[in-house]
């Protein structure tokens, strides 16, 4: 079991008939599943009654989506759409965890957002809903871990689903040793998904400000311009009905029209103008003794 603080007042967490129970404030937390509930109740959009019942991704108010119970007709279209919506965009080009554990080849890693990502190595995996491997249930805003924790800090299309992403850089940032390691991914131009848990957007030098406790590494964009087109297409003729049939038959529509797109992103990618209209950004950093300034910031700015 990781070594796990309270989300409240960061004391150490121990055993105890109901779960876990805090030596500092008092606090209990639960297990479901054998999974501890660890939230600042007061402080998160999630309530520690919607795990108890056990329910895995439905838990969590529909944070995460649910289990498609649908059949025939029904679950084909979906499953069809899914495959033409999900569609892999294009990678970074290298591989984050391998130049992490090339420096530090017993580095201890935190996921934030985990689904049902698996990385290789010393992994500690978190979410909100009851996904695969998870160590616990929590929210990014309060992290029940001591400070100084981990090596590194994983949070891939997490930072625009959470209230506050400032507050949530600075949990990571306080769990991470000295030197350690975030890599994120955040979107910048793509339309509302996970209905009321999507709050922000990042260009690329406002995602960089994000982490202006981090040296830069390596970042830029995942998806130019063609993959920012193909979401915005879909939405646009999405947005001509709210009536559920009709807006089933107008996405499939949208996704067979704008997934050709993907094939231009390459060519669409290759200036600096690109970053403009990126779909998303990525950064790989590493933890800094003092802040950029916002002087020196506007200086990094990449586009056109």
């Amino acid at each position: 079991m990781p070594n796990f603080a309270c989300p409240v007042c960061r004391a150490p967490l121990a055993a105890s008939a109901q779960g876990l129970h805090c030596s500092g404030c008092g606090a209990d937390y639960p297990l479901v599943h054998g999974v501890p509930v660890l939230l600042n109740e007061p402080n998160s959009v999630f309530r520690t009654e919607d795990y108890l019942g056990g329910q895995g991704y439905e838990g969590a108010s529909g944070y995460a989506g649910s289990a498609d119970r649908t059949t025939g007709l029904r679950r084909a279209y979906r499953r069809f759409a899914t495959s033409l919506s999900e569609a892999p965009v294009p990678g970074v080009g290298f591989d984050p965890l391998e130049i992490i554990q090339a420096q530090k080849p017993d580095a201890e890693i935190l996921v934030i957002g985990s689904g049902e990502r698996e990385l290789k190595g010393n992994v500690t995996y978190t979410d909100v809903a009851l996904a695969k491997n998870i160590a616990c249930i929590c929210d990014a805003h309060d992290l029940p871990f001591p400070d100084a924790s981990f090596d590194a800090v994983f949070a891939e299309a997490v930072l625009e689903h959470v209230c506050d992403p400032q507050r949530v850089v600075a949990e990571i940032t306080r769990v991470l040793k000295p030197e350690g390691f975030v890599y994120a991914v955040t979107p910048f131009l793509q339309p509302v998904h996970m209905g009321a848990y999507d709050f922000t957007r990042f260009t690329y030098l406002g995602h960089r400000r994000l982490f202006r406790q981090f040296d830069d590494l390596r970042s830029g964009m995942i998806g130019g311009p063609g993959y920012s087109a193909i979401h915005l297409g879909r939405n646009l003729l999405t947005a001509l009905s709210d009536r559920r049939r009709v807006r089933a038959a107008l996405r499939m529509l949208a996704l067979l029209a704008t997934y050709p797109l993907r094939y231009l992103d390459p060519l669409l990618s290759r200036t600096e103008s690109a970053y403009n209209s990126a779909c998303a950004c990525y950064f790989l950093g590493r933890k800094r003794e003092t802040p950029i300034s916002d002087r020196e910031m506007i200086t990094l700015f990449r586009g056109r």
